[in-house]
């Protein structure tokens, strides 16, 4: 992964992915065996006796745990890499503080650390990923949006301070690793410099929302029509939720009418050159992600991705002109 001005704010990755590829790496243990290290450390440490089931599939859970306890409570669990299993750690309070305020995420049971790796046991939450985002889930989305106003979990982490970073000193380093895709990349920069153009660097984005860092269609899970957690929430900061809202709007199944809801809420909580600054950087950062795990690989859906994170860059370009 590209090296960031601020390493706290790495991306909130596939741990199963950088878990399994590191460990592969090293020759040492596999991620089960650790998984089962974790349910040993949080047994020897805990209240609850758990047992480790089997691994959850989908994307909504990759490179997590089903567990039950003695209490037949069912619970996940959550591993990170050394480098990441710190803040996981650190987490724990803020996750607490929003749950206090009515903010639908799972509650934490447990955190530690064993062997150098991070884990966290969660309640087990009924539902399913956002798949399509039409009006009524966007208007469900916006609902656990706006409750993360002047929330201010972690002031000490703040991803305000990392997107001014971003704006002031990273956009070379990020354009530089998007043109390594080729054409579809540099078009997706010269979108995204539509974008920026209005934006300044020193403007002050908010400074007190909840930021769950990682606000994706697959991070909100659906039960009968309502959301029932919010899940993955480890990167979870302070700063402005606009964040979170560019984060959503990178997903490719927004119906027309559902994405301008979305665009207009998060115009309404930020402004328009807020929310242009935000997804440019969350477009760019995606791709240079997306890049750096498989540069060798096929590079077609790749491609098609980053067409259509470049239309979403015009459509919102288009629509926060005039705001």
């Amino acid at each position: 992964m590209a090296q960031r001005a601020l390493g706290a704010f790495e991306r909130p990755v596939d741990y199963l992915f950088v878990i399994g590829r590191s460990l592969r790496n090293r020759c040492a243990v596999l991620p089960e065996e650790l998984a089962a290290l974790a349910v040993s450390d949080a047994n020897a440490n805990g209240p609850q006796s758990w047992r480790l089931c089997n691994q959850l599939g989908g994307g909504h859970q990759s490179g997590a745990w089903r567990l039950e306890s003695d209490r037949r409570q069912v619970a996940v669990l959550k591993l990170a890499t050394p480098s990441w299993a710190q803040q996981m750690i650190r987490a724990e309070r803020a996750v607490a503080k929003v749950r206090a305020a009515g903010y639908p995420t799972p509650a934490w049971l447990a955190t530690g650390q064993t062997n150098g790796i991070g884990y966290q046991i969660q309640e087990f939450v009924q539902g399913t990923e956002v798949a399509v985002i039409g009006i009524a889930e966007a208007a469900e989305l916006i609902k656990v949006l706006e409750l993360q106003a002047g929330l201010d979990p972690d002031p000490d982490r703040c991803w305000s301070d990392y997107l001014a970073n971003q704006l002031k000193a990273g956009l070379d380093a990020l354009r530089a690793d998007v043109a390594l895709t080729g054409a579809p990349g540099r078009d997706l920069i010269l979108a995204c410099n539509q974008l920026l153009a209005t934006t300044d660097p020193d403007a002050c984005l908010l400074r007190t929302d909840m930021v769950h860092g990682d606000f994706r269609h697959s991070n909100v899970l659906l039960d009968h029509g309502t959301v029932s957690g919010v899940i993955d929430i480890e990167a979870i900061g302070s700063g402005s939720r606009v964040n979170d809202y560019a984060t959503l709007l990178d997903h490719t199944d927004i119906e027309p009418d559902a994405l301008e809801l979305l665009i207009n809420a998060a115009v309404e909580a930020a402004g328009p050159d807020a929310l242009r600054a935000c997804f440019a950087l969350v477009a760019m950062d995606l791709v240079r992600f997306m890049y750096s795990r498989s540069p060798a690989l096929d590079v077609r859906p790749l491609a098609n991705r980053i067409v259509a994170l470049t239309d979403r860059a015009k459509t919102l370009d288009r629509i926060t002109r005039t705001k």
